[in-house]
């Protein structure tokens, strides 16, 4: 559970005629919550929304009636909070359509324990949009302090463990649309960074299945002109290789490129979603067991690569490496799924091109191969290769896979450093 805390800070107060007597509290029910990277909605509908930076107490035990001078003992450490919005009307009574959509409580990445934070009353926030601070204030403006809340609070419902109070939200809030990237800042803590989407992009990143249930298969050198852009022939089979479970991540997450590395670059490939249990398939019959189409970003750290006939785990099987969706689309949407065009952008320039009409191998071939030694089951992933237009990625870079019809996958690259705060 989150509580929120409205109009706490005093340079937002003295600008109200009738200033609260009291803590204006609400609460963040569970389906507002969510995590680090994960989207946040942009409603239809709506001019735009409001992110709410917010330092968030996180509590160690259960808590009732605590008396203010030993409030701190119950606390377990500090999180970030936003406390995304549609533009408020009444602060005093905030309406639950204004704070209360799905993922309109992104919380985290990471508990900081109170040891580590000397004084949370002295906290600046900073929030950035697309990278620009356009929100900032600290936690000595505070009115109402965090044993004064916790006192307050505990007097008349019980907190338990890792239930937090989001203390409040400086003034000066800005608004946000869809395509914007969100992160709340503050000194000692790892940024938490949500990506703004549309109603549709929302729905469709919640269709996907969870990462590392089912077999993934991916096919290196399936498009004649990457084959030759590497210098090799063509393959006279498909050269199929499995991802591991943990390499998978989802949409707008992030990668890391190790350190000390040369060259990591992007793969943009069609993935084929197995729709109903495959075995020994005939090439005629091939796409009635696919389910859909989805986008992969099959990254390679070419630094490790042996050859290109069998990629070694170190190149395609790290953690994180391999983005996918936004959403898987039912074959019935896709027309054709063997003349559609595949760009990856990087920082928004346009890398690399092909179309799917290019691959060695089509998907019915690659159908009756697979299923023709191994089971296929629903949800089962096929990465059909990439074209040619390879290049280097590094820390920072925005890198999105753009297939016709099936939308785009966003992913950013980061440090050894930021995955290690991120994942440990």
């Amino acid at each position: 559970m989150v509580i929120g805390v409205a109009l706490n800070f005093a340079s937002e107060m003295s600008g109200l005629a009738d200033p609260p007597k009291t803590p204006v509290l609400f609460l963040k029910p569970e389906n507002t919550l969510t995590s680090h990277l994960a989207p946040v909605l942009h409603p239809d509908g709506v001019p735009a929304i409001q992110p709410g930076p917010s330092l968030a107490v996180v509590m160690a035990r259960r808590a009732r009636r605590v008396d203010r001078k030993v409030a701190f003992d119950f606390v377990k450490g500090y999180t970030l909070f936003n406390d995304f919005s549609l533009k408020e009307t009444s602060f005093f009574r905030p309406p639950v359509r204004t704070k209360c959509f799905d993922s309109f409580g992104p919380l985290g990445p990471t508990v900081v324990s109170r040891s580590a934070i000397p004084d949370p009353h002295d906290v600046t926030l900073r929030c950035l949009v697309n990278g620009d601070v356009r929100q900032q204030g600290t936690t000595r403006d505070l009115v109402w302090r965090i044993p004064e809340l916790i006192e307050l609070i505990t007097s008349f419902m019980t907190l338990e463990e890792d239930d937090a109070i989001a203390i409040g939200v400086p003034p000066g809030r800005v608004d946000v649309v869809a395509g914007d990237r969100v992160t709340v800042e503050a000194d000692g803590f790892p940024g938490l960074t949500s990506h703004v989407v549309t109603e549709r992009e929302y729905r469709d990143s919640r269709t996907m299945p969870p990462p590392g249930q089912r077999t993934f298969l991916a096919l290196g050198l399936n498009y004649a002109d990457h084959a030759s852009e590497l210098r090799f022939q063509a393959p006279e089979e498909p050269l199929l290789f499995l991802k591991a479970p943990g390499s998978v991540t989802g949409h707008n997450q992030v990668s890391c490129r190790p350190d000390g590395v040369e060259m990591m670059h992007y793969e943009g490939e069609l993935v084929v979603v197995i729709g109903r249990t495959a075995s020994k398939v005939k090439r005629s019959e091939a796409m009635d067991y696919v389910g859909g189409y989805t986008i992969a970003n099959d990254y390679a750290v070419r630094d490790y690569l042996e050859n290109y006939y069998r990629p070694n785990l170190r190149v395609k099987s790290r953690d994180g490496l391999t983005p996918l969706g936004p959403c898987i689309v039912e074959k019935e949407h896709v027309a054709n799924p063997h003349a559609l065009e595949i760009r990856t952008y990087v920082n928004g320039e346009l890398r690399q091109q092909g179309n799917t009409r290019d691959m060695v191998f089509d998907i019915p071939f690659l159908l009756e191969y697979v299923t023709s030694f191994m089971t296929l089951r629903p949800f089962d992933m096929i990465s059909t290769g990439t074209p040619k237009g390879l290049s280097n990625v590094v820390p920072g870079d925005e890198v999105e896979v753009e297939i016709e019809g099936l939308g785009r996958l966003s992913n950013r690259i980061v440090s050894e450093k930021d995955w290690r705060s991120l994942h440990e």
